[in-house]
């Protein structure tokens, strides 16, 4: 259950953008039908913020947070829930092979329905792949042409995005999780274009435990989860 919720955040880290834009993005992202004991985690905010290839996601709810920085050379993540720290720091390449999974490439349907978000124009696009058990997910998302993003460096967390031309500022999916469905829906609030400083992407690790991505990888296999 907290590996769905996490990678539905992590969508976002795998959307940054490319080229020497400078955007800070925030978002409110809800998901309806979690278990009571992890009804906390419903409501989250985020703020991604992206600097050329530099990109860093934040993530808070009730619980605690979740940072992710990729400051150009090397990834950090920071998770804090309820006062327990840890983390652990990935090269670009460790990050790109865990990306670099073989799915069919998921079918990609633009609409002319059209709708401003955050000051940007959208275009509605339904976003259907099927899943290692033959099932069919759909996405519903709204994508701007305005903000770059590189679909070739894209991790795939909870849903596949394919080849999408754009960057996403709103998304509605469905997921089932231990036998509940999920509603996930995540949507831009605020973007600013003023220049990111690049101190944003340096985290500091005090109080945290930290580990090696290996490590870290092979704790969430043991406790069935994932990055």
């Amino acid at each position: 259950m907290k590996n769905i919720i996490l990678s539905a955040a992590l969508v976002l880290m795998s959307l940054a953008g490319i080229g020497q834009d400078n955007y800070t993005i925030k978002m409110n992202m809800k998901i309806e039908g979690l278990p009571a004991e992890y009804a906390a985690y419903g409501e989250q905010e985020t703020v991604t913020y992206i600097k050329g290839e530099k990109n860093k996601l934040e993530v808070t709810s009730m619980m605690g947070s979740h940072t992710t920085s990729f400051d150009g050379k090397m990834y950090t993540v920071l998770i804090d829930q309820m006062g327990n720290k840890m983390g652990y720091t990935a090269t670009k390449e460790e990050m790109d092979a865990s990306n670099n999974k073989s799915e069919a490439k998921p079918k990609i349907e633009y609409t002319s329905e059209k709708k401003t978000i955050a000051g940007f124009e959208c275009t509605k696009a339904i976003v259907t792949s099927v899943d290692k058990d033959k099932k069919e997910d759909q996405v519903t998302v709204w994508v701007t042409d305005k903000i770059k993003s590189d679909a070739k460096k894209r991790g795939r967390g909870v849903v596949n995005l394919g080849d999408l031309k754009g960057y996403p500022l709103e998304m509605q999916m469905k997921k089932m999780e231990q036998g509940a469905e999920m509603k996930i829906t995540i949507a831009a609030t605020e973007i600013s274009t003023e220049p990111v400083p690049d101190a944003t992407f340096v985290l500091s690790t005090e109080g945290y435990q930290m580990s090696s991505y290996k490590e870290a990888m092979e704790k969430a296999k043991a406790m069935g989860g994932g990055r």
